[in-house]
C-alpha cells in the first residue's frame, strides 16, 4: 500500500505558506490534502476517516486548523491516527492535555505557516521560501506597521485571485519566487477595488458611526477596513450576503483585552474563538437585507455595551 501523508489544513493564504513548506521539506512524499472552512470540519473530517480505514494511511498533519469548538473532531481524528497539530489560533488552557501523544507546536505569535516553517525545519534553507512565508506572517498576524504589509495585502488578494492550487504549484516551479504575473495582476485587482468602493460609498453600502464602521459587501472587506482603521475607525464589521459575520479591532485602540473577550464571547458564545483582534462568524439568521441590518444592530448594541464597561 502506498504510503501518504494526511493533511489536514484551512483554505486560505496562510494555508498555503504551511502547503508550501510542507512540499519544501518532502517534495517526493505523496500528500491527501484536505481543506475545510471550518464550518465543515465534522464533514472532512469524516472524509479523512473514510481514508484511513480504506487506506491504511495514518499519519495526520493537521496545519491552520482551529479546534476550540470542534473538539469532538480533534477526539476522532487523535483515535484514528498518528497526529501532529500546528497552530496559532486562540485555546483554553489545557486544551491539548487529553491528547498525550499528540505532537504539538503552537503559538499565538505567529502564523501556522511561520510554525510550520520552523517545525519542519525549513528555515535558512531556502531564502525565498522564508521570505515569502514571513511575509504571509505579516499578513496573517496583521502586522499594520511593518514594511511589507501593504505588499502582503496584495499577496493575500493575488492568492485569492489565483486559486490554492495555482498559486502553490506556480510558486514551486519557481524556486518558491512568486510568479511573474504578480505585479501585471495585483495592479489589475487594485483598479478593480477603487471602482468597487466607490460604488459601495455611492449606494451606501458602508456606514460610520463614531468609531464604527459596518459594511455590507461580499468583496472587498480587507481594503476598505484599512483605508477605515488608518482614519482611526476602532471597529469594523463586514457582514455579506451569506451571513457571515467579520469583526476587527483596531490592534492600537483603547479597548482592553478583557473587553476584546467579551465581545467575542456575546457574539459567538466562546472568549477563545478566532483571534483576539479579529473573529468571523455566521448569523443565526440570515436572508434578506432586513436580517443582515438586524444582525448590525445585534454587533453595534454589543461594541457599545463592551466599550461602557
Amino acid at each position: 500500500m502506498t504510503q501518504e501523508l494526511i493533511v489536514f489544513t484551512h483554505c486560505d493564504l496562510d494555508a498555503a505558506a504551511c502547503i508550501l513548506n510542507i512540499e519544501y521539506k518532502w517534495p517526493d512524499i505523496k500528500k491527501r490534502y484536505y481543506h475545510t472552512n471550518y464550518s465543515n470540519i465534522p464533514q472532512k473530517v469524516d472524509e479523512i476517516a473514510q481514508f484511513v480505514k480504506d487506506t491504511g494511511n495514518h499519519h495526520i498533519l493537521i496545519t491552520d486548523v482551529s479546534f476550540s469548538d470542534a473538539k469532538d473532531s480533534m477526539r476522532r481524528l487523535y483515535n484514528i491516527g498518528v497526529v501532529t497539530h500546528i497552530d496559532h489560533h486562540m485555546y483554553p488552557d489545557g486544551f491539548w492535555d487529553e491528547f498525550p501523544d499528540m505532537k504539538v507546536h503552537y503559538s499565538k505569535e505567529k502564523c501556522a505557516g511561520l510554525l510550520t516553517n520552523e517545525y519542519l525545519g525549513n528555515t535558512g534553507k531556502n531564502k525565498n521560501l522564508d521570505n515569502l512565508t514571513k511575509i504571509i506572517d505579516v499578513y496573517d498576524i496583521w502586522q499594520t506597521k511593518h514594511p511589507a504589509f501593504d505588499f502582503s495585502q496584495n499577496l493575500n488578494e493575488y492568492f485569492w485571485r489565483t486559486g490554492m492550487e495555482k498559486f502553490c504549484s506556480s510558486i514551486i516551479a519557481n524556486n518558491f519566487s512568486l510568479p511573474d504575473d504578480f505585479t501585471e495582476v495585483t495592479n489589475h485587482i487594485n483598479r478593480e477595488c477603487e471602482m468597487a468602493v466607490q460604488s459601495y460609498e455611492e449606494r451606501k453600502l458602508i456606514y460610520r458611526s463614531n468609531d464604527i464602521t459596518i459594511m455590507f459587501v461580499n468583496d472587498w472587506f480587507n481594503q476598505i477596513m484599512i483605508a477605515d482603521m488608518k482614519k482611526g475607525q476602532n471597529f469594523v464589521i463586514g457582514i455579506n450576503s451569506h451571513g457571515i459575520v467579520r469583526v476587527r479591532i483596531r490592534k492600537e485602540s483603547p479597548y482592553t483585552d478583557d473587553q476584546k473577550n467579551a465581545l467575542r464571547f456575546a457574539l459567538t458564545g466562546s472568549s477563545e474563538y478566532g483571534h483576539l483582534d479579529a473573529f468571523t462568524y455566521k448569523a443565526k439568521q440570515t436572508g434578506n437585507t432586513d436580517v443582515l441590518v438586524k444582525e448590525a444592530e445585534i454587533v453595534v448594541n454589543e461594541i457599545n455595551k463592551v466599550k461602557g464597561s
